[in-house]
Formats: C-alpha cells, sequence, structure tokens
C-alpha cells in the first residue's frame, strides 16, 4: 500500500528530495491536494482544519496506509487529522522534537530551521508534542536570499547549488547561537532535499518530514525473518 502526503494546492517549485516531488520515494505515493497554503496555518482557522482533515479522508478512501504532511505548520492540526482517520497520520517534522530531545544529550541544543521564524509559533510546537522550550533554537530562512525568493515570494525557481549555500547558512547560524548543537530538524519539506547535505557536513542527525514517511514505510512493512 502507498503512502499518502497532504500536499497544498498553492506550494511552489520543488527538487526531488522534497516529499511533494514525485520521484522522491522509491516506493508508491498517493497525494492529497489541500486547497489553500502554508499561511493558513499561521494561526490556524476551523476551515483550515476541516480541509486537511476532508483531505486525510480521502486519502484513506483510497487505501493509502498512513499519512504524512508537506509542511510543518500542518503539526497544528495533529490531533485532529489523527482523529479523522483511522490509519497513522505524521503531520509534521516538528513531531520528531521530544524523541531528538531524549536521544541526544543534555548539553546540546537542538536547531530547527524553519521556512519563516517570525510564522512558527509555540502554539505549534505544542500541538507536536513539545512540552518546553528549552534547549531548542530556531533560525528562520527567510534571512537567507535564494530561500526568500523561491519559498517565501514565489518569484523564482530553486536552484540547487544557491539554496544549499542558503541552507548551509542557516545551519551555521543556529551552530553560532547554540554551541553545542547536537540535532538538526528541518521544518520547512523544500529543505529535506538538503538533509544529506547537513548529514556530511556538519556529523549530526538531521530529522525531516521523509523521516516520518520512511520510517512509517518501514513499521508497516516490516522484514519477515522467518524461514
Amino acid at each position: 500500500m502507498s503512502i499518502g502526503i497532504l500536499l497544498f494546492a498553492t506550494a511552489g517549485d520543488r527538487l526531488k528530495g522534497d516529499p511533494g516531488f514525485p520521484g522522491t520515494f522509491d516506493f508508491p505515493v498517493e497525494y492529497g491536494i489541500v486547497e489553500g497554503s502554508y499561511r493558513d496555518l499561521i494561526e490556524g482557522s476551523p476551515d483550515a482544519c476541516k480541509r486537511l482533515c476532508e483531505a486525510a479522508k480521502e486519502l484513506e478512501r483510497k487505501n493509502v496506509s498512513a499519512i504524512a504532511g508537506d509542511c510543518g505548520l500542518m503539526a497544528l492540526y495533529q490531533r485532529q487529522i489523527a482523529d479523522s482517520v483511522g490509519i497513522p497520520v505524521i503531520s509534521s517534522s516538528l513531531l520528531f522534537l521530544p524523541f531528538a530531545r531524549m536521544m541526544i544529550s543534555g548539553e546540546q541544543s537542538i536547531g530547527i530551521l524553519t521556512g519563516h521564524s517570525a510564522l512558527l509559533g509555540e502554539h505549534h510546537l505544542k500541538a507536536a508534542g513539545v512540552g518546553n522550550l528549552d534547549g531548542i533554537v530556531i533560525y528562520g530562512m527567510q534571512n537567507e536570499p535564494h530561500f526568500k525568493e523561491v519559498v517565501i515570494e514565489g518569484t523564482a525557481k530553486q536552484d540547487y547549488e544557491k539554496m544549499k549555500k542558503d541552507v548551509r547558512n542557516g545551519v551555521m547560524h543556529l551552530k553560532e547561537s547554540c554551541g553545542a548543537l547536537g540535532a538538526v530538524l528541518l521544518e520547512c519539506s523544500n529543505l529535506a532535499v538538503f538533509g544529506a547535505e547537513i548529514t556530511r557536513e556538519f556529523k549530526i542527525p538531521v530529522f525531516d518530514i521523509n523521516t516520518g514517511v520512511y520510517m512509517m514505510q518501514e513499521v508497516l512493512n516490516k522484514k519477515c525473518y522467518c524461514k
């Protein structure tokens, strides 16, 4: 069975590695299109919640085995989306924050690269199960030129090398802000393309929504060790 991915209708230009890019995964995925954009989840609304839940229900009717969210801000309605269907849901990479916190040393921080630091609120983090913000450092990619024109403004096509440079700058800002950086979490799904670049250079674990997609694929398709 395939994994369903909730995808906003107004999503911009994507590269392979982005969960919304066909061919990113080596197993079947089914896209559930949600009217609107990430801006509908900055503060949220009953209508935005309803649209997400309806799209999730439609994916379930198409017999997907689990559902992931393409935008990190979908964490705002993790509970509601999960309650609307009878299959597993990981609405956002932010759900990995409690796990990452337990996985690394208490002396280390978790750095979040988010699309826009002014848009990721405490209400999103709480909805993702984050009890407190201790040891969490946030850097907004709205400060990076190519990311800004591609994702925030929607005025340009993605250039891999330019975006990679922006992502590296973002991680460097996180390191300078917290000193002992133990893990990086990529809130924005566009950034999942560059997870390997981060682990290769900085030698730290990286969590993104693709982590959730691969995890659900594995837990629902366990390897059989029988003879």
